[in-house]
């Protein structure tokens, strides 16, 4: 009995061991660098479903065009990408006023990131101005841990992906 229980208690810390050993899921820090509807740029994303762009080098910096402000587009010049990169996460094009996305979470596992996100309509209730509308979240995100590959970014809403994306993570 007596050998039993050692072998019992060699096996649990073996076991523990592994799991020790597996890589965490880690909480990236992120800034908020702009956060509107769209009004005040000069083009808005045009995809009725949420979307998402990586940021990843100075180069890439184009790939949002005019959908963030020029306050927004001088601060991602500056940005240093060794460090840091950046997500635009688009709630969509929507015919009214009173939507909202945030950005409330960041999470990084392997090869996997996960942007958890809050959405906001407009109560029905509420008066809507005939405005078009395209809200987003863009933020700074530093780069902890080990990088340097393609990552999928999976942009979540109460456990369900809206947005993917693969991306190379210099």
């Amino acid at each position: 009995m007596k050998y039993k229980t050692i072998s019992m208690l060699c096996l649990l810390f073996a076991l523990a061991g592994l799991n020790a050993c597996q890589p965490q899921e880690t909480d990236l820090s992120f800034e908020t660098i702009e956060q509107r509807d769209a009004s005040g740029t000069r083009q808005i994303y045009q995809d009725k479903q949420p979307g998402l762009i990586v940021i990843t080098t100075l180069e890439e910096v184009a790939n949002l065009d005019a959908r963030v402000t020029p306050e927004a587009q001088a601060r991602l010049q500056s940005l240093n990408y060794d460090a840091d990169f950046v997500l635009a996460v688009f709630q969509g094009w929507k015919p009214t006023d009173g939507y909202d996305i945030q950005v409330e979470r960041i999470t990084h596992l392997r090869d996997k990131v996960t942007v958890f996100v809050r959405l906001q309509e407009p109560p029905p209730d509420r008066k809507k101005n005939d405005i078009v509308t395209s809200p987003y979240h863009l933020v700074q995100v530093q780069k902890v841990g080990t990088w340097d590959g393609d990552a999928t970014f999976n942009v979540v809403v109460n456990g369900t992906v809206i947005a993917s994306v693969s991306h190379n993570i210099p």
